[in-house]
């Protein structure tokens, strides 16, 4: 979010109170070269003026350097602070808010960039017209007087049809918004739109094409608003100087001498103007997206989820037990009501143990998995690990506990405090895996690349077991395996994993291989309905 501090301010003055003062000296120098008075009290005004035009230079060239670096550690700021509240969120809340929201806003952090540099400017564009006024009143007060009124009718357009330009400009926002939600359908429903015309018919027809229109309108719109109000700045400073030459003199408020100040001070302002006028567009645009991001940090920093500390963040201990008291899981519906995922759900197991989940689609698998893995937080209810109750699934609950999700994701990065470069044990998994012979074990880059499903989950186990930590989670790791491997997986893994006193927690559907299992539980709507004891 952008902001100026009165630190920020006082800087500022002490760069442009000085500048302004070099800004005059510029002009009254010129003038007084132009119109034969002496305005400079030494034979060679000439080496006055080229000295304060490199000074000018030389602190405008140290100025922007400081702004640049001020707007791009804003930038940096903000990304770390969006970053830290987004890994302080509980995935429910990451879910409600959204990828294409996410998205959006990290575009409109990109605007920001633009915003401190088109403050200055505006700063400065301020500090000369004041200058000139300043000045403009020295030579005549009726011209002045006739003069900024001029310049304030132009000011009163720009600012008319800006507001209409900002609200344009929010509308794009929002349409973007939608346009990052259908590009992330069409992605991620490639096939399913592959297999449909209907499909891709009504997307285009009802959804994209009416979004891009949308936006090709919209922006047609702001850009020809944009176009007018330049061109009424171009124009309207031709009639201004027109009046000066023609309308001030013909009226006797200036003789020929002060047509030549004004004109030369009109030409000085020139430069600033334009940029004014140039400079809407991106003003606009980061205004907006300045608003957005206020908006967007807002919501975040209302959620109630907190950081966790270094300190929970350490180590993993023995899991002697997990226990799950009277828990209860809902989801909010379009409608506005709940819809029970779980309800008074009661479980526990013991160290050591493997236990195998079934159920059918919706019958609260998933939902137990994420609850169980501390990434969901109950509705209501108690969890117990060890005998001890734990406060909102801390992270120290989770770093109990490795999960390999039905949609699993490897990383396109190691972010593990371990390397797999010359890492025996990694070495020796990758060759129980059997990937060595498609993974080069000499190379972390390796591991990150395209793999089949099967593949991309063998890789995921490896990390699991390169963690080392108690608890197992598994959602339906064996779905994407062939049957050599899943065969492997249930008689060899699983005993190996019994045997290092891990706790295994699968969902599965593989039942010729439940005999592998010390107990079976069976999922209906929400609830544990069947537990069977394998002997």
């Amino acid at each position: 979010m952008f902001k100026i501090t009165a630190k920020q301010v006082f800087l500022l003055l002490i760069f442009y109170i000085p500048n302004t003062i070099f800004s005059m000296s510029i002009l009254v120098i010129m003038n007084g070269v132009v119109s034969g008075r002496q305005v400079v009290n030494t034979s060679d005004p000439g080496l006055i003026f080229f000295a304060i035009v490199v000074v000018s230079f030389l602190m405008n060239v140290y100025f922007h350097k400081k702004i640049i670096l001020f707007a791009n550690h804003l930038i940096y700021e903000n990304e770390l602070r969006i970053m830290e509240r987004f890994q302080s969120i509980s995935l429910q809340q990451l879910e409600q808010i959204g990828s294409p929201r996410i998205y959006g806003a990290v575009e409109d952090m990109r605007m920001l960039v633009f915003l401190p540099g088109l403050v200055t400017t505006g700063i400065s564009i301020f500090f000369t017209l004041l200058i000139c006024v300043v000045y403009f009143f020295w030579v005549s007060i009726p011209s002045m007087i006739f003069v900024v009124l001029l310049i304030a009718v132009m000011i009163s357009v720009f600012l008319m049809v800006n507001r209409k330009v900002a609200r344009s400009a929010h509308q794009l926002r929002k349409e973007n918004d939608a346009y990052f939600k259908l590009l992330e359908d069409f992605i991620k429903g490639f096939k399913e739109f592959k297999l449909s015309l209907v499909r891709r018919t009504n997307f285009n027809e009802k959804f994209f094409f009416p979004n891009r229109a949308s936006v090709r309108d919209t922006e047609s719109f702001v850009s020809g608003y944009l176009t007018f109000i330049n061109l009424v700045s171009q124009y309207g400073f031709y009639l201004v100087i027109g009046c000066v030459i023609f309308v001030l003199p013909y009226l006797k408020m200036l003789n020929r001498q002060e047509v030549s100040a004004f004109v030369i001070i009109l030409l000085f302002l020139r430069g600033p103007i334009n940029s004014l006028m140039s400079m809407q567009t991106f003003f606009t645009k980061a205004v907006t997206a300045n608003k957005r991001i206020n908006k967007f940090m807002e919501e975040l920093e209302a959620l109630s989820a907190t950081v966790p500390s270094l300190g929970a963040m350490e180590g993993h201990g023995q899991v002697k037990s997990l226990s799950f008291k009277n828990i209860s899981y809902k989801y909010d519906t379009v409608e506005g009501g709940d819809r029970y995922a779980l309800q008074h759900l009661n479980f526990s197991l013991e160290g050591g143990e493997v236990v195998f989940i079934i159920g059918g689609n919706g019958s609260g698998k998933s939902t137990f998995i994420n609850i169980l893995t501390g990434i969901y937080t109950p509705a209501s209810g108690k969890i117990f690990l060890n005998g001890r109750e734990v406060q909102n699934t801390s992270q120290y609950y989770r770093n109990h506990i490795s999960a390999i999700y039905s949609d699993h994701h490897l990383f396109s990065e190691n972010y593990e405090n371990y390397s797999l470069v010359g890492n025996d044990i990694y070495k020796q998994l990758l060759a129980v895996m059997e990937l060595d012979s498609v993974v080069d074990d000499t190379l972390d880059a390796a591991a990150r690349r395209r793999f089949s499903k099967g593949q991309a989950k063998r890789m995921a186990l490896i990390f699991a077991m390169l963690e080392d930590r108690q608890v197992l989670v598994l959602d339906e790791w064996a779905a994407d395996q062939d049957p050599h491997f899943r065969k492997f997986f249930y008689e060899q893994l699983v005993p190996r994993f019994r045997e290092k006193g891990k706790t295994v927690i699968a969902v599965t559907h593989d039942d010729a291989y439940f005999k592998h299992a010390d107990r079976v539980i069976r999922f209906e709507y929400g609830n544990i309905v069947n537990e069977a004891i394998v002997s």
